[in-house]
């Protein structure tokens, strides 16, 4: 029969109001989960059952849908009838309650089916379970930009999803929803690594067929890129120009200060830091480290270093216990470097030149074997234009067409088609003795342990040291020296192309034997304080020149006016111009072996009465004030503390000469002749005692060196002592003794010692390594330092651009675990005032 038009509306909208009911309900639901419930309730029969359970499924388009009643397995019920309207029965019957769920969700198509009239107590056979079904759909869409990890989607807060990958992205959330049902997708995790910030587009609406249109757009992280600038110096002009990629110019003002660039740089994008304009607060330019790369998180690690308290890594290896190397011409990179040693001489001289001549250590390579260590009287001058030392006076064979010439051709003017070489034999071998005539290979015998000074027409001086005299005046000895040499440079005998000479690259000049340079162990010659005279044979003296041009040596082992060896403690000046020697007191310094004399600290001394005592390798400095300042040694304290050790001529370099290591600090002030004790040595003047460090570049009234010898020492142009290494006592917390490498700044002004750079501990290895620079060579870093050392070939100047420069010594290379001669050539930039402001 056909329905009347009432009968079909009424069943319409009876289904609608089901389905309606059923839109809220999460799809995917394994338990059928209904409502309604009854004893019996549509059902038929009577009596005490059993009785069937069973009903109508509304709307089954999908297959494998499985009920089950009470929950039990057994009760399992596969629909396999499609339709509008389907009965149902369960095959077990129930006595009592009946709870009838949804076990396995239709597939193909998916459906979400709820029961009503689910459960109750059957009184009768139960005809009135209700199944309603309806359509479930997938949810998903894509992410766009997508670089970082982590991100988390959720659709209504519950139902969520993790996305992984980059770039274009798809994604589905695991829960299909029933056809009428509203959806809301948010972000529950942003992706981090690189950091991103993602909205949703098309977030929210209806089910009403498979959505893959909801939008995640993740835009493209940026990151800001900055640093820090270090070492500059404060004042007008302190200000820095840096560009990033270009561009996005930035000013950075002040030492010690940390810039972001004002533009991001894109994620996974470059970014490459220069310096547009240096500062014009200091004559030196800054350098950039970690200046480039790719950014995928915020890059704070750009270092501007502007060199001030920097070491710079010239030449040499990083390796100790090497022969010198000499390929000519040189090589590229030259490597050329004299070999390994300590207590060399060294020479800054008036054209900014460095020279470097003997010392005791290792020889040029070349000799099959080679020798043992010993004392050497090679003269070398470093090459700035190549990194590299050139010999110099060796002698030159020149030949042409095979044949000798007679007499060795000036570079300046070569002869054609012409060939030079070197002769390095002597450069290859060591304890070789002095010889004159002033022809190139004549000069001063091996030493170690010089006085050295330069004049204004740029020619360098030696004095004394231990070694050996010159053969051609009664033969050679070996002692204690007070000779004077002069070197006078030459030029460099270089190949001159159009000519077709090949040069031999031996940097020419003559040395000229001055006084005493055929004897040693000679005694002093002291008259009255303040008279000329001349100082005794000795070793290991301190010394420096001051702004007028003299020059001042105090103490050593050596020879005092009556010919006995011991510890000196005289002082004297000595005139370039007259060549003349003055003796500066104390008036018991003619006599070797004194304690020291020290006072009331800070309180000046009567004048020209004993102050330090007898001490050698000490730390002597001239301020711009007129005054001389010495610190710490190998010497006699108050009480005359000593150390195993013996007065024996320091045999060939290996005795320690009795005396304790020191650590006071003394002021001579030239005008009055007084001695003054500013500090050190405890309470009462006393060796052996340990630095105390303080925090690193802050200066403080008791920071302090430790006890030390052999360290070396400058002032800068404010007349601020400086102080680097040696051998002794670090902080209470060191290893006992040992090769130090700690850089001091002593300022007379506030009377304050400051740590500015290297360990307060000992025996510590150098770090070399300059970053992004493929040589390591000639780039100032905040992080490179030397080694611990003593007995460095040092010259107390600063140059013009205010550099020290320092060649080995015994200590530590990059890696070593035990000490030995060093041929690194380092130069150290202190900055020109404390505090920097």
């Amino acid at each position: 029969m056909i329905p009347s038009k009432k009968t079909l509306m009424v069943f319409v909208t009876g289904l609608v109001l089901v389905v309606g009911g059923c839109s809220g309900i999460k799809g995917g639901s394994t338990t059928g989960g209904g409502t309604g419930g009854g004893t019996g309730g549509g059902g038929t029969g009577g009596s005490g059952g059993p009785f069937t359970i069973g009903g109508t499924i509304i709307g089954m388009a999908g297959t494998g849908m499985v009920l089950e009643n009470n929950g039990d397995p057994a009760t399992d019920l596969t629909i396999t009838a499609t339709g509008a309207s389907i009965p149902f029965t369960f095959k077990a019957t129930v006595t009592g309650n009946y709870k009838v769920t949804v076990k396995t969700q239709p597939s193909n198509p998916s459906q979400n089916c709820a029961v009503t009239n689910d459960r109750g107590t059957a009184t009768a056979n139960v005809t009135n379970v209700q199944v309603t079904c309806v359509p479930v759909f997938t949810l998903g869409g894509s992410v766009s930009g997508l670089q970082g990890t982590g991100l988390v989607l959720a659709n209504n807060l519950t139902d969520t999803v993790g996305v992984s990958g980059t770039g274009n992205v798809s994604f589905t959330f695991p829960t299909p929803q029933p056809s009428g049902a509203s959806y809301s997708v948010t972000i529950k995790t942003q992706p981090a690594n690189p950091p991103q910030i993602c909205v949703v587009v098309n977030g929210t609406g209806t089910m009403t067929s498979n959505i893959n249109t909801v939008g995640i757009v993740c835009p493209q992280p940026t990151f800001t890129i900055g640093g820090t600038l270090i070492g500059l110096v404060n004042g007008p002009g302190d200000t820095v120009e840096l560009l990033n990629n270009g561009g996005d110019n930035n000013f950075v003002t002040g030492d010690n200060t940390t810039f972001t660039f004002p533009t991001q740089v894109t994620a996974n994008g470059a970014y490459n830091v220069s310096i547009f304009l240096d500062p014009t607060s200091q004559p030196q330019p800054c350098f950039v480290f970690f200046y480039t790369g790719i950014a995928v998180s915020n890059v704070s690690s750009v270092l501007v270093d502007c060199q001030h308290t920097d070491w710079t890594w010239r030449s040499g290896p990083n390796v100790a216990g090497q022969l010198g190397k000499a390929v000519l011409p040189p090589p590229s990179p030259d490597t050329n470097t004299p070999g390994g040693r300590d207590y060399a001489a060294a020479w800054t001289d008036s054209g900014g030149r460095h020279w470097l001549f003997g010392g005791f250590g290792f020889e040029l390579s070349g000799k099959t074997p080679p020798d043992l260590p010993g004392l050497l009287n090679d003269l070398w001058l470093f090459n700035s234009g190549t990194g590299g030392w050139i010999p110099a006076n060796a002698p030159i064979t020149t030949t042409s067409g095979g044949f000798i010439v007679a007499s060795s051709p000036q570079p300046i003017n070569p002869c054609g088609q012409c060939t030079s070489t070197g002769d390095l034999s002597l450069f290859q071998s060591v304890n070789n003795p002095g010889t004159t005539g002033g022809t190139p290979g004549t000069g001063p015998g091996g030493r170690w342990g010089s006085v050295t000074w330069s004049d204004a027409s740029g020619n360098i001086w030696l004095f004394g040291g231990q070694g050996i005299t010159t053969v051609n005046i009664g033969g050679a000895s070996v002692g204690l020296l007070n000779d004077i040499w002069e070197w006078t440079p030459g030029v460099v005998d270089v190949s001159n192309a159009p000519l077709k000479y090949q040069g031999s690259y031996i940097e020419q000049g003559s040395w000229t034997p001055i006084v005493n340079f055929g004897t040693s162990n000679n005694p002093g010659t002291y008259a009255a304080v303040g008279a000329a005279g001349f100082p005794g044979g000795r070793w290991g003296a301190g010394f420096t020149t001051d702004a007028a041009g003299n020059v001042w040596m105090f103490g050593g082992q050596g020879f005092d006016g009556s010919g006995n060896l011991g510890l000196m403690n005289d002082l004297w000046k000595y005139n370039i111009a007259g060549q003349t020697w003055t003796w500066m007191g104390p008036t018991n310094s003619n006599v070797g072996q004194n304690n020291g004399v020290y006072g009331t600290q800070g309180t000046p001394g009567a004048a020209n009465v004993a102050g330090p005592g007898g001490r050698q390798t000490p730390v002597v400095w001239a301020d711009n004030q007129g005054s001389i300042w010495v610190f710490g040694g190998l010497g006699l304290d108050s009480v005359g503390t000593r150390n195993p050790g013996s007065l024996n001529g320091l045999s060939n370099g290996t005795v320690t000469a009795e005396g304790a290591l020191l650590n006071d600090l003394w002021r001579f002030t030239i005008a009055t002749g007084q001695w003054t004790w500013m500090g050190g040595g405890g309470a009462t003047g006393l060796a052996n005692l340990n630095g105390f460090y303080g925090t690193q570049l802050q200066g403080a009234t008791g920071n302090f060196p430790g006890s030390r010898w052999s360290g070396a020492g400058w002032s800068d142009s404010l007349g601020n002592l400086w102080l680097f290494g040696g051998w002794g006592y670090g902080s209470t917390l060191a290893q006992s003794t040992g090769f130090l490498n700690d850089v001091w700044e002593y300022v007379p002004g506030l009377n304050q010692w400051v740590w500015w750079k290297g360990s307060s501990n000992v025996n510590q290895n150098g770090s070399y390594k300059t970053p992004n620079d493929p040589n390591n060579y000639n780039v100032p870093y905040t992080n490179n330092t030397p080694g611990g050392r003593r007995g460095m070939a040092f010259a107390p100047q600063q140059d013009f651009l205010d550099y020290v420069w320092m060649f080995g010594g015994q200590g530590f290379d990059s890696t070593s675990t035990t000490n030995n001669y060093l041929s690194d050539f380092w130069t150290y930039l202190g900055y020109p005032k404390y505090p920097n402001q």
